[in-house]
Order: structure tokens, then sequence, then C-alpha cells
């Protein structure tokens, strides 16, 4: 009987382990609701603190003036660069491409993170924006959502059926439960209906702007359940490989001749203050913003990482403004 109980209680113990995970999990979203909303008393506090600066002496002035100056940087972190979206214009020459080589004009975005956090970068002024710069195609390298009702999705989507360009995308972890909701069937039937390609663990042989292509994806490294099926037999022509977490450059196969990977999901530090950027950044490889050159199981590959319009953890951004990337990509000289 005592072997017995003990098998029975097997169980009960890890009901009680996702109980407790449940619990963490609800906290820590109520957590950053309070500081969400609470966030909102910056206002009155800087006020108080401006009083203290005008009619304080001594040291009560002077705290009075530190406590000034941090809520205002607060204040700008949490009301005003969150809605600072950045256009970064880049060359990328992919190998064996010249500065006369045929190119293509690529945006590329990611983290959204629509949901609890109301003041993140809407989809209507990204796809303004994107459609200003008049890309060939268009790329979203995942986390479209961060604890979005499923019924809010397909509008908060909508305007990605006004590009006008072939949009290619992939879900990030955020999307895919790790951590949080898993939101994989509703993306898939939101994107799919905007005329979304969604490109995760295939590849498509592509013409855009006259050139010859592969466009292939894989999914969230944090999932576990990315798969190179695809890149049996690929023609020989440049392959852009897009996913969500950029430390997938050192988990591709070497068999996989990617030309470029393009990823996200490291939201460069959001709150990027220098010295403690690194200790933020999500990834175990030194990816932070932009273009990296890193020698992978294939040699030396391209790995660009977007940096984000939205946010997590904390509702803010400092020194790192929401962002979309255009790159034009210079291909190399085919016979």
């Amino acid at each position: 009987s005592i072997l017995a109980g003990a098998f029975l209680s097997v169980p009960a113990f890890f009901s009680s382990l996702g109980a407790y995970s449940f619990m963490a999990i609800t906290f820590g979203w109520h957590m950053k609701l309070f500081i969400f909303y609470g966030s909102h008393l910056v206002f009155p506090f800087m006020v108080i603190a401006f009083q203290g600066v005008l009619r304080g002496k001594g040291i009560v002035r002077f705290l009075a003036l530190i406590g000034l100056l941090s809520a205002f940087v607060f204040g700008y972190a949490r009301y005003g660069e969150p809605r600072r979206l950045h256009v970064q214009h880049e060359a990328i020459f992919l190998d064996g491409a010249a500065e006369q080589a045929p190119s293509l004009r690529l945006a590329l975005f990611s983290d959204t993170h629509f949901g609890i956090f109301k003041h993140a970068m809407p989809m209507s002024r990204i796809v303004e924006t994107v459609k200003e710069e008049e890309p060939d195609a268009v790329f979203i390298a995942g986390d479209f959502l961060y604890h979005l009702q499923p019924e809010d999705i397909p509008a908060a989507l909508a305007p990605l059926g006004e590009i006008g360009v072939p949009v290619f995308a992939v879900l990030g972890n955020h999307d895919v439960g790790f951590p949080g909701p898993i939101y994989t069937a509703e993306l898939y039937s939101a994107l799919q209906s905007l005329d979304v390609t969604l490109v995760e663990n295939r590849a498509y042989e592509v013409t855009i702007a006259g050139q010859e292509l592969i466009i292939g994806g894989v999914s969230d490294l944090w999932q576990r359940q990315q798969s190179y099926d695809f890149s049996a037999g690929l023609p020989d022509k440049p392959l852009i490989l897009l996913t969500h977490n950029p430390d997938t450059a050192f988990t591709v196969p070497a068999d996989v001749p990617f030309a470029l990977m393009l990823a996200g999901h490291t939201h460069g530090g959001q709150v990027r203050i220098p010295g403690l950027v690194r200790r933020v950044v999500p990834t175990q490889y030194p990816f932070d913003k932009g273009l990296h050159e890193v020698v992978t199981r294939g040699g030396d590959r391209l790995v660009y990482v977007a940096t984000g319009t939205g946010m997590v953890g904390l509702p803010l951004r400092l020194n790192m403004p929401p962002r979309i990337d255009v790159l034009t990509v210079h291909l190399p000289a085919r016979e």
C-alpha cells in the first residue's frame, strides 16, 4: 500500500507543479499590468519633485532634483520612445556580390508584441511606414503577440493585407507558448487570410523584382520543432532564411547553404543601458542588433537581427526605439 500510495502521488505532484507554474504566470501577468497602469503615477511624482526643487533646500533639493530627472527618463521610456518609429537603412552584400550586382530592397521587422501593453507600435503605422519605403518584399521575424485575446488577433494584424508586395513570416517563442498562451492556430488562420506566406520549416522558389531566389524559414528555436527537410534538392540560387531567434544560425545543418539569415528576438536590449545591454539580450551567442558575420557549421554566414517594435517584460523602451530595417541586399552575379 505504501508503494501504491507513492505511485499515485506522482501525478498529483506534477499536477501541483503545473498549478504553481500557472499561478506564477498569472502573477507575472498581473504584475506587468500593475507596472503598465501604475506608471501613470510618474506625472504626479514629477510635480511633487519639481516643487521640491523649487522650494527645498540642501539635501532635500538635491534628492528632489535626482528624483525629477529619474522620473523624466522613466516617463520618456514609458510614453515617448515606444512611439518613435525609426527606419534603419542597411546595405548587405551576399557572398560573391559586387557594388553593381542586382539588388533587392527588403523590409524587415519583428516582435510587435500586440497585447497587454496598449502603447505598442500599432500595425497600421508599421505598414504605413513600410509602404513609404517601397520595398520589393517584407519579412516578419515572429513574436506577433503578447497576451492578446484571441478574438482580437484579426483586427490587430489586418493592416498587413494592405502592404501590396509579398510578405513572408514565421512565429516567435511568445506566439507558440514559450512563455505565454499558444496562438499558433489563430495566427496561421489570420496571416493566411491576409496572404502572408508562412515559411516555417519550408522553402519557396520565388522571383522578386526580376531576381530568382529561395525564401525559406524555420520555426522558433525554443519550440524545438525545427526541420530542414525542405533543403533537399534546392536549386543553386541564393537562400534567404527567416527565423525568430538568431541563435538558430548555429543549429543549421552544414549542408543548408543559406546566404543570409533574418531574425529578431533580441529587441536590441529594449532598455539599452551601456555596459548592461549584453546581460539582458536573450541569446547564447554574440548577437545584438543589425548585421553579424558568424562562423557556423557551414562556414561564414551573414545574420541580420531586427530590434522589434514592441515590448516584453517592462512597458519601456530606452535608447532603442521601435525600428523597421530596410535592407538593400546585393545578390551574387549569375552566369
